[in-house]
């Protein structure tokens, strides 16, 4: 079965839940929600015990089948969410992916995602298999000139209504990027006290709002501007900016950067990528800066720090998650620190 994203929340309140879904695409915000949802509803029918399994190069694929082979003491239903940088899993993880189509448990729920299938991937044994018995969501970006009505129904939710004035005014501030649209829509829910919102009260609330910008600093970083990184992260910090909602920003930009760099080195043009990647005239320049600096295989070091970072955020110690950005960021911006070569 194929639904579009806006489907599923129907699909999950009326239908019984599927054993496999596929969510898919370059959208994060779209795609992180559509998991979300899935996630949620499973848990609420007592899906209790979640496994992530993050596919990298060396990753063992008969690990799902240790996953539902083995009995758990906590739990008889449980989630496995396995996770594909790559819609191309190889003729391993292929064989894998069919012989589990083959043999379901209603007591597993496995949910993937993925960047975005290209043609070629549509047509393989796996996921033909996939779709035959679970269901398939392919995320699709909201083009420019749907943006400020997207915008407009998001802020419809938070039971307040937008101008198209005001909509254009942010979707021309966020350029695309439906992360910066959500968070610029639940900032305006929480400033104006009404329910009619203009393009006069946008003006002033960002006036009034922040001085210190989370795409600013990281787009400062990508162009190595280690002083003025840090002077932003610090104001961020006493602003009371969360730093898990910090992290979640930088990783969703991050992300996108490391695939970036990968498809450089495998011969595509510059061009052609920030195309693909809808990467805007005014973001071309730090991007440009980071993929000069950091070959891919520097980012993918990097990445294996943020996974460290990210534990801190989930664990006790969160507040330590502050010192660990500020070795991050300082190496995006091409400074060597000690501290990331004893992780």
């Amino acid at each position: 079965m194929r639904l579009q994203p806006n489907q599923l929340e129907t699909h999950l309140q009326r239908a019984e839940l599927a054993p496999i879904y596929f969510v898919s695409g370059n959208e994060p915000l779209q795609k992180l929600e559509c998991i979300d949802l899935i996630r949620n509803n499973a848990r609420s029918q007592g899906y209790d015990e979640r496994f992530i399994l993050n596919v990298d190069k060396g990753f063992d694929w008969n690990s799902i089948n240790q996953i539902t082979d083995n009995l758990s003491l906590f739990s008889s239903r449980r989630i496995i969410e396995l996770r594909l940088t790559s819609p191309k899993p190889g003729k391993e993880g292929g064989r894998i992916l069919f012989e589990y189509t083959e043999n379901l448990n209603q007591d597993n729920l496995l949910i993937i995602s993925s960047d975005k299938l290209d043609k070629g991937s549509q047509n393989n044994k796996w996921l033909k298999a996939i779709e035959k018995n679970g269901v398939l969501i392919q995320v699709w970006p909201v083009k420019p000139a749907q943006l400020p009505g997207w915008i407009q129904a998001r802020m419809h939710t938070k039971q307040k209504k937008l101008s198209m004035d005001a909509a254009r005014l942010i979707a021309q501030k966020v350029e695309g990027n439906l992360l910066a649209a959500k968070q610029e829509i639940e900032k305006l829910a929480l400033l104006i006290d009404k329910d009619n919102i203009d393009t006069d009260d946008v003006i002033h609330a960002v006036a009034d709002s922040s001085r210190y910008d989370v795409f600013d600093m990281i787009e400062s970083a990508y162009l190595g501007n280690a002083d003025r990184t840090l002077h932003m992260l610090q104001g961020l910090r006493k602003e009371g900016t969360e730093p898990l909602a910090l992290f979640g920003a930088l990783m969703w930009e991050y992300r996108r950067t490391c695939s970036m760099a990968h498809l450089l080195e495998s011969g595509d043009s510059l061009e052609s990528i920030f195309s693909a990647y809808r990467i805007w005239d005014q973001k071309k320049r730090s991007m440009s800066a980071i993929l000069k600096r950091h070959s891919s295989k520097t980012l993918e070091q990097l990445l294996d720090y943020c996974a460290f970072i990210d534990k801190t955020l989930k664990s006790s110690r969160k507040e330590q998650a502050w010192d660990q950005l500020i070795t991050l960021l300082l190496a995006i911006a091409g400074i060597n620190t000690e501290k990331l070569q004893s992780i």
